[in-house]
């Protein structure tokens, strides 16, 4: 009989809230939710009677000392506590998962890293866009090489009022880390930024919408390379798909070159495969079809506009499950803190680079302190 473990949600109402769902994300077979914190009374309150818990603390700190939970969900979507609430989490003894983006600096992600690793515990990042089985079968396919060598990656997040900056780590995590899923660790990177047409400096430097640490530019183009040749792009503007404006309003995904296909990566989770490294629209024969699995995409809660509302909820508990099997096998999760890190090496690499000249920069970065400073 399988183990059962407990669990517990830091939260915070008002700042950064329960992410993107991760107040369920324990709601898995053999873990028992156990007890919430959150400094905000109300909301406390609220999470509480919905989750239908009534061990409820304003001092996380509290709770891990008082419940020491095998794992906790360290859900704020803002990053301003993120690395006292990780550290806290890591002396108890929890294993954690965490709401990306993880840190809004790589010095901090360091010192997340460290913490994990003193303590001994595993910690997974809600990245649930890499956890969608169509996603997990293509990264095992191109790893095979069923369509070739891969030659490219090319990241494209929303675009929406949050473009170039802001986008560059709030959406980039998830780009960026399945960028990694594909190629690996990256090597280098080089870009360029702009604020209209002009040129970013650091006198631009402000914060987003919500805080990911300091942020530059409304237009962003990098470069990241990778083992074996491969170049990874990624290409954000502010303001070409709005809500409710434009005719689109949702530009995200990941695009893959390979020598015999072309792979295009749609959220919720879907991969379309087109039998050739580019689009030909002269030749007619050739069109795009979407990768079927039936164990996937025969499940009732998988069609289409169910799994759009619910893949968020879907994602957190594959990847939940995923961090309980790492604890008991001793293995990394699918998206673990040590890949992670490369995420903010690849943000604050593109920084400095432009910052440079443009030239590439060397991954691991040699300087740990965020090129654009303190906010």
């Amino acid at each position: 009989m399988s183990k059962t473990y407990s669990a517990a949600v830091i939260g915070s109402t008002g700042k950064g809230n329960y992410g993107h769902r991760l107040d369920t994300a324990f709601h898995i077979d053999n873990v028992e939710l156990v007890a919430i914190a959150d400094v905000n009374p109300e909301g406390l309150a609220d999470v509480g009677k919905r989750l239908g818990i009534d061990r409820l603390y304003r001092d996380y700190r509290q709770m891990l000392e008082k419940e020491k939970p095998d794992f906790v969900s360290i859900a704020p979507g803002w990053v301003t506590e993120r690395v006292p609430m990780i550290e806290a989490a890591a002396a108890a003894g929890c294993h954690i998962y965490c709401e990306k983006p993880v840190a809004g600096s790589l010095a901090e992600v360091d010192t997340i890293v460290a913490a994990c690793q003193s303590a001994k515990v595993k910690m997974a990042v809600a990245h649930q866009w890499r956890a969608m089985f169509p996603i997990q079968r293509l990264i095992e396919d191109v790893k095979a090489g069923k369509f070739g060598k891969l030659l490219r990656v090319r990241a494209r997040p929303k675009d929406d009022s949050r473009g170039g900056g802001e986008e560059l780590l709030l959406h980039g995590t998830h780009l960026f880390d399945l960028m990694m899923a594909f190629a690996g660790e990256p090597r280098w990177a080089s870009g360029h930024v702009a604020v209209g047409d002009r040129d970013a400096t650091t006198d631009d430097t402000g914060e987003g919408n919500a805080p990911v640490g300091p942020i530059i530019g409304d237009s962003i183009s990098a470069m990241f390379g990778f083992d074996k040749g491969v170049r990874g792009f990624f290409e954000s503007t502010a303001g070409l798909a709005i809500p409710g404006e434009s005719n689109f309003d949702n530009l995200y995904g990941l695009s893959l070159e390979c020598e015999r296909a072309s792979l295009e990566l749609r959220e919720p989770g879907d991969v379309y495969i087109y039998p050739a490294p580019r689009v030909l629209p002269d030749v007619k024969d050739l069109a795009w079809e979407r990768a079927w699995i039936p164990e996937w995409h025969e499940r009732s809660e998988h069609v289409p506009a169910l799994l759009r509302k619910n893949w968020l909820s879907i994602g957190n508990r594959i990847l939940t499950r995923d961090l309980v099997d790492a604890v008991e096998t001793n293995r990394e999760p699918l998206s673990s803190i040590r890949m992670v890190r490369f995420v903010n090496e690849m943000v604050e690499g593109v920084y400095s680079s432009h910052l440079l000249g443009g030239g590439r920069v060397p991954i691991p970065l040699a300087e740990r302190a965020h090129p654009l400073g303190d906010l």
